[in-house]
């Protein structure tokens, strides 16, 4: 988050939190902490909800802080410095807020007598008294070349040459970077996002040269302008679909980890058992030998011992091997012994292998549910949605090569990929139906047909604010139908819900809900190679 843009988003965002109230902090991931506010000047533009998430990833290379309207998972477990935060600014109301650009740091003070310093480098601090005073940074004369700044280490003279800027001048020509200079000092003005094919999004204070772009081109792929007149809406797409997609996957790996280690265990036992088994076969098979020196035990005195003996087999004759310390005859029931040994043995192994591998598929069924209570699984691609402003279009998304079926799913259950990156659950049966909806995260779609019996489809989402595009609710739909008796109709009525609104009847059949709060409903034309289209592999 470049300097200039952080001033741009500051001065939106700060009449907006004079007032607010700080109710909540948490700290969902590493490095990112998110304070949740109330009241104040928050959500009275538009008449939605005036709860709001202050969400700060301080990082020495991708900062970024932003306001979202949607909650993100947060950790049960809260460290240290969250508790004393919490001690000192819940239920306290920001007083003054002041923006230190060049140094991208926000100072909230409160009505406690505490400051809260939000630094996109070293992330949050807790000050008592107030913030210091900001001194506007000096500007460059306009009658030297923007070139001639950038070069050699002049730059360091000047704080307002941010690292972005620096990348951007070197592609204007001198009047145009003097006249970007000019509106960077005076402030304000739209902001620009820049969208590439994989749902990356990039926000910059300036419209960035298709030169400069070219040359990341290699890197970052093909990308969309738009512009954007409120910073704050522009950061808070970019961010949630950065940031909250970060957290979910980190959720999800935290969530996952005990039942990996279980899984992990069982594994190396399973595989300890296929060894057991190589060894117990091996015992077994000295039936035979012992077989074959029972038919020639007459050739050897009662109490005569030997290292090995000379047999005359089936297919010549054969060297055995003998314990020199037992008799011919001691050896002959030690080689009986054994193999009864092995026989046991195996039998037992057949019924330990069973409940390790029930075990297993017990433990993979724990980990994909708690992954699933946190966040969508797989790698979703995000779609591009948001109040945009001028030039903003909805790019045509392809699901993302790397996407792969989720492991861990239950056979009743199929894995279908949109045209648009989501995945998408549909049961085989009335059972599928149940364990794809015990799968679903609250902010999932569930979908259904609005007339009679149908299939259970889910749309899983990476996070709450993560919104689905058309084209995936209308494959979503019909895929539903197609598992009803409205596959041959032309068209077919589709409701959906958050699945969070959705909870299974008590004592009745699997699969068998209770809609409390629908959607809506729309229509769909099913269409019977849609299934081979997005089926994923088994």
């Amino acid at each position: 988050m470049d300097a200039h843009l952080f001033r741009r988003f500051c001065d939106t965002l700060i009449p907006a939190l004079l007032g607010a109230r700080v109710e909540k902090i948490h700290e969902p991931g590493q490095g990112v902490t998110v304070f949740t506010v109330y009241g104040g000047g928050l959500g009275r533009a538009d008449g939605g909800p005036a709860k709001r998430y202050l969400v700060l990833r301080a990082d020495r290379k991708a900062p970024l802080l932003f306001l979202s309207a949607h909650r993100v998972p947060v950790n049960a477990q809260p460290p240290a410095s969250v508790m004393r935060l919490r001690k000192y600014l819940s239920e306290r109301r920001i007083a003054r807020a002041s923006c230190h650009w060049t140094e991208r740091r926000l100072y909230l003070e409160t009505s406690g007598g505490s400051t809260l310093l939000l630094d996109l480098r070293e992330g949050p601090t807790l000050l008592f008294g107030p913030a210091p005073a900001f001194e506007e940074p000096a500007w460059p004369d306009p009658e030297v070349s923007p070139s001639a700044l950038c070069s050699g280490d002049g730059w360091r003279a000047w704080p307002v040459l941010t690292p972005a800027l620096r990348r951007t001048l070197p592609y204007l020509d001198p009047e145009d970077g003097r006249a970007l200079l000019m509106d960077l000092q005076a402030g304000g003005g739209d902001v620009f996002m820049y969208e590439t094919e994989t749902g990356e999004r990039e926000v910059s204070a300036w419209p960035l040269p298709r030169a400069q772009w070219l040359r990341m081109k290699p890197v970052r792929g093909e990308a969309r302008e738009s512009v954007w007149e409120d910073p704050v809406a522009a950061l808070a797409l970019a961010g949630e679909s950065r940031v909250y997609a970060a957290v979910a996957a980190g959720a999800r790996q935290m969530a996952a980890r005990p039942f990996a280690a279980e899984v992990k265990r069982l594994d190396k036992l399973l595989d300890k058992l296929d060894r057991e088994e190589v060894r117990l076969a091996s015992l077994r098979d000295r039936q035979a030998d012992a077989l074959l020196l029972q038919g020639q035990l007459y050739r050897f005195g009662p109490e005569e011992k030997r290292a090995s003996v000379t047999l005359d087999g089936p297919g010549g004759p054969r060297e055995l091997a003998l314990e020199p310390r037992l008799t011919v005859r001691e050896n002959m029931a030690a080689l009986f012994h054994q193999a009864a040994r092995g026989r046991r043995g195996l039998e037992h192994l057949v019924e330990r292998r069973a409940a390790v591998r029930a075990e297993k598929n017990a433990a993979v069924a724990a980990m994909l549910q708690r992954e699933a209570a946190l966040s969508g699984t797989g790698d979703t691609g995000s779609a591009y949605t948001g109040h945009a402003g001028r030039g903003a279009a909805r790019p045509e998304r392809a699901a993302r090569p790397g996407a792969g079926r989720p492991s861990g799913l239950p056979k009743q259950v199929q894995a279908f990929r949109s045209g648009d990156g989501f995945l998408l659950l549909r049961g085989r049966d009335t059972r599928g139906n149940a364990l794809a909806l015990k799968l679903a995260a609250p902010h999932d779609y569930w979908l259904h047909t609005a007339d009679g019996p149908s299939a259970h489809v889910i749309i899983r989402r990476d996070h709450a604010g993560q919104e689905v595009p058309e084209r995936t609710l209308a494959e979503a739909g019909a895929l539903a139908a197609l598992k009803s008796r409205l596959r041959d109709e032309a068209r077919a009525e589709i409701q959906y819900s958050l699945a969070k609104y959705i909870h299974p009847m008590k004592k009745a059949a699997p699969g068998m809900v209770r809609i409390d709060k629908s959607e809506g409903t729309f229509w769909v034309s099913p269409d019977r190679d849609l299934e081979e289209k997005l089926r994923m592999p088994e």
